[in-house]
């Protein structure tokens, strides 16, 4: 039996294998990414383009949500790095279709004039995540500074003295790696800059609990939500 074949066993919950959702393409879609199958996310990505489902609905409620049944089982120590990084290969298999799409929408007419800068926490290499938040924050009118991925804690600083952002988001998909967000954070209050930015954590094994837990501004479990947050920070800000 191969790796994947033991993860498909131990994710025997329907509902935790499929969330609900109200087209079967993207109930079919959160599967083809559980089941690891690459080639099969790809085409029901083009197959769900076609039937014009909003890209949105597909990318939240077919792709992440089906990473999302993969970075829960890694969370809890069910599977293992590999399955989750064949996990995030087929989540990019579609996203590339999907992204171009994001990027043509008009989600907001007004310009925010908000900055964020924006990155992967140290040690995590992932980043379909961050990219996909990162166009929609554009797509609402934010400026936006990309960190990439692996970025140590000092360059999250350096950042913040850098481009005096509205917002600091950090992305970490690893439950190894989360660990480092509250780093920063104790870094910015350790350096005095604490409350000159707003921060927003995100990621699979990141939580409301956990941003409460480490004094984290807002938490965002998806891009829409992600970008709500961000316009609540940046009204919060200028309000203060």
């Amino acid at each position: 039996m191969t790796d994947t074949d033991d993860f498909l066993d131990q994710v025997d919950d329907p509902e935790e294998r499929r969330g609900a959702v109200d087209h079967p393409i993207l109930a079919e879609l959160q599967q083809a990414i559980i089941d690891l199958d690459a080639e099969l996310t790809e085409s029901l990505t083009l197959e769900a383009i076609a039937e014009e489902i909003s890209p949105l609905a597909i990318l939240q409620d077919g792709l992440t949500a089906g990473v999302k049944v993969v970075g829960d089982q890694f969370g809890r120590g069910e599977v293992f790095l590999p399955q989750l990084a064949m996990a995030a290969e087929c989540m990019k298999k579609g996203v590339q279709h999907v992204e171009p799409l994001l990027e043509e929408l008009e989600l907001d007419d007004d310009d925010t004039g908000g900055i964020v800068v924006i990155g992967t926490v140290d040690e995590d290499i992932h980043n379909i995540g961050k990219n996909i938040v990162i166009t929609m924050l554009k797509a609402n009118g934010f400026e936006v500074i990309d960190l990439g991925v692996d970025v140590d804690n000092e360059r999250f600083i350096e950042a913040v003295r850098e481009h005096n952002p509205d917002i600091l988001g950090m992305s970490a998909l690893m439950t190894m790696t989360m660990d480092h967000q509250a780093e920063v954070i104790e870094l910015l209050e350790d350096e005095g800059l604490r409350d000159e930015v707003k921060v927003m954590v995100g990621g699979a094994p990141t939580s409301e609990e956990w941003r409460v837990e480490i004094g984290a501004d807002a938490y965002g479990d998806n891009a829409d939500v992600a970008v709500k947050r961000a316009k609540e920070l940046l009204t919060d800000r200028q309000l203060a």
